[in-house]
């Protein structure tokens, strides 16, 4: 019998390296890496070699000039001169299609003095669960839910300070070069900024007759016998919903006298959360954010799994070799927090994991793997929000 071993026939061998991969499909990839010539630059230098960023750039700096954001002053010794940089981003749509590129003036506000440079900082962003719980309601009602951003919302806050900075980096006065600007308005980077903003825009909504929720100081509510409303407010990014929607127009024609309000229509894409509606409610997903975190932990062709810890997993501070990347280990936990807020099914493991910030060991880092290939098992699962013709309070309890 003639076989190919006797005719020396032979077929090439393939080496590897033994591992197995399970990549993912192209078109859910498509959509961490939507398009890979998009990167954003690090410094100004080579930002300022891309038409892009530097219309980017013009258009900040216009809009920071059209508002009076500071005033050229000669520099004197006794001042505490901060410095500024351009920090950029490529802005996308829910679909990670490009919406926009964005530049923006940031001041180095770690420069800052204490009582000279700044005071009081502290500024609200609303809870997760007043969000859930204005959507459910929202929903349960029939009412329309729409979404505003406030353009540059920073440089509306006033400063009562005096904060001196270096100029622009690009951008110096041809006249007065060695000029320092002296800040009429907040900037980005400021410690007191967030502050600032916070009650330039909550003085404005009390004087259109809202007022803050004693639970939740960054949601404010309009009640009247015709219609109510609710507003939801994280920084620039704000949330309305109304049993009216002539009041919402309304609202916003007044708050566009005072800011830039750039009107997103209805609600679909916050702080990184995907808002699908489907026949039930609404799906709040972080599929394209759970890619990203699989592209930077190098876990996207990593095994699936189905459950998000081992059932026989017990992790404790004093066993395994520490873990050489701690600030690795940190960020990629830090980033399944915030994830854990539309995902209650890793609540757990990313709280027990959160127990060893301090010295991780490589056994947390394998749990960490292990909860990253669930997440690759589950991409498509997110926090569903249900219509409800009840609006009575719930709660369950265990029987311990």
């Amino acid at each position: 019998m003639t076989t190919r071993s006797k005719n020396n026939i032979t077929q090439p061998k393939h080496f590897t390296d033994g591992t197995v991969r399970y990549p993912i499909p192209k078109a859910l990839l498509a959509e961490a890496h939507p398009d890979p010539d998009a990167v954003e630059p690090s410094c100004f230098t080579i930002a300022n070699k891309s038409p892009h960023w530097r219309c980017a750039m013009n258009a900040e700096f216009d809009a920071l000039m059209k508002n009076g954001t500071w005033v050229l002053t000669p520099p004197r010794p006794s001042q505490n001169l901060i410095g500024c940089k351009w920090v950029y981003w490529i802005k996308r749509h829910a679909d990670g299609s490009i919406e926009r590129y964005k530049a923006r003036l940031v001041a180095k506000g770690f420069h800052q003095q204490p009582g000279i440079d700044y005071g009081e900082t502290f500024s609200p962003v609303v809870k997760p669960t007043t969000v859930r719980t204005v959507l459910s309601i929202a929903l349960s009602a029939g009412w329309p839910i729409r979404q505003i951003d406030i353009q540059n919302a920073f440089l509306h806050g006033n400063l009562s300070e005096e904060v001196f900075m270096h100029q622009p980096p690009g951008y110096s006065h041809p006249s007065f070069p060695h000029h320092v600007c002296k800040l009429k308005k907040a900037l980005y980077g400021l410690k007191q900024a967030p502050r600032a903003w916070f009650s330039r825009l909550s003085t404005r909504l009390v004087e259109l007759g809202f007022h803050g929720s004693l639970s939740d100081t960054s949601l404010f509510i309009y009640k009247s016998s015709i219609y109510t409303m609710f507003i939801l407010i994280y920084v620039d990014d704000i949330i309305i919903t109304s049993s009216s929607s002539l009041a919402i127009d309304n609202l916003l024609s007044s708050l566009q006298h005072d800011f830039a309000v750039k009107n997103l229509g209805s609600l679909h894409y916050f702080l990184g959360i995907e808002v699908i509606r489907n026949t039930a409610g609404i799906l709040l997903s972080k599929k394209r954010y759970i890619l990203d975190i699989l592209t930077r932990t190098h876990m996207l062709e990593a095994k699936p799994v189905s459950s998000p810890m081992a059932s026989s997993t017990s992790l404790s501070a004093h066993e395994g070799e520490p873990f050489p990347d701690q600030t690795l280990f940190r960020s990629t936990v830090g980033a399944l927090q915030y994830l854990s807020l539309t995902r209650p099914d890793i609540a757990f493991t990313v709280n027990k994991l959160s127990q060893f910030m301090h010295k991780p060991t490589l056994l947390h880092w394998q749990s960490v793997k292990r909860l990253l290939r669930y997440l690759k098992h589950t991409l498509t699962y997110g926090l569903q929000i249900f219509k409800s013709s009840c609006l009575d309070l719930q709660a369950f309890s265990d029987a311990d």
